[in-house]
């Protein structure tokens, strides 16, 4: 576990730098991250973010949670998203302890990461735990960039996704994965789906239980693959219509900023005109798809 004043985390090429500078709180992440994290002088920059960079200063308020904001995007038990007077995004994790506020510009270069220091008991703590996949889905999708509910593997410089929801398969195909010596896996049940350059890269993602299950390596992305339990055994190509359904089915997209769709869905019709999309078929309980996943690649 790392214990830092200033910690940085870089995933699929995005950095959140948390600044806590100025105060006594000491800030972690999860042993997890610990591959994600990489260091960072803020006097390189004169403390201004550049693309791709998010500077996030934590700050002391209280009774964050009896604020008033003007327009709720959206609202769940674990988080919710709002809009504030100057229609920058504000972030609330009102069941995490401490409850936090995370405001976000609308171009995602800076923001304030706010919540009661006392409550801490002078612990060090991870300041965006539950709240930073929901801030990092919001930031891509500016891009038409996404967060695929799939298991990502790397195999020669090149990154294959397995897509599919819970329960088809993807935690079993990542545990044998592993167990070969020339596969990296980006991620056992999320990985980051991003246009670069005009060329399509799947990057790995921290959200997961153990360290060997993920890497923050980004590849060029080679092949699709939709996970199916509901035919014989085998591969076939998928329509690319039917591929890009399946991941707006099961991707993390952001269906509460109707604005963003078009441009999300845009690049998926660009990511199946560049990326062959195929179902990978198979029985459950089998031992069938480790083989035929290892032919393929």
């Amino acid at each position: 576990m790392m214990i830092n004043d200033i910690l940085t985390l870089s995933i699929a090429s995005l950095r959140f730098v948390i600044d806590t500078r100025g105060s006594d709180l000491q800030v972690t992440a999860p042993p997890v991250f610990n591959q994600f994290l990489v260091g960072y002088d803020l006097r390189e920059t004169g403390q201004f973010a550049v693309p791709g960079e998010m500077l996030l200063e934590v700050r002391h308020e209280e009774k964050i949670l009896d604020r008033v904001f003007s327009k709720p995007i959206c609202r769940t038990k674990l988080w919710e998203l709002w809009l504030d007077g100057n229609d920058d995004f504000v972030f609330v994790s009102p069941r995490q302890s401490p409850p936090k506020l995370v405001y976000v510009d609308k171009d995602f270069q800076k923001g304030v990461i706010a919540f009661d220091f006392s409550s801490t008991k002078d612990k060090a703590i991870y300041p965006l735990a539950s709240i930073d996949i929901r801030i990092l889905i919001n930031w891509l999708a500016n891009c038409g960039d996404l967060v695929l509910h799939a298991a990502g593997a790397a195999v020669d410089g090149e990154g294959y996704c397995f897509i599919g929801p819970s329960g088809v398969g993807k935690s079993t195909l990542a545990a044998d994965l592993i167990k070969q010596g020339e596969v990296t896996l980006l991620g056992e049940d999320q990985v980051v789906l991003r246009r670069i350059a005009g060329k399509f890269w799947v990057f790995g993602t921290p959200w997961h239980e153990y360290e060997d299950r993920c890497s923050p390596v980004g590849v060029p992305l080679k092949k699709v693959f939709f996970l199916d339990r509901r035919r014989s055994p085998g591969i076939s190509l998928c329509p690319p219509a039917d591929g890009v359904t399946q991941i707006l089915q099961t991707a993390f997209v952001p269906y509460y900023l109707p604005e963003k769709i078009p441009v999300i869905i845009d690049q998926l019709s660009l990511l199946s005109e560049q990326v062959p999309f195929y179902r990978l078929s198979h029985e459950q309980g089998t031992l069938v798809l480790p083989k035929i996943v290892k032919q393929v690649m």
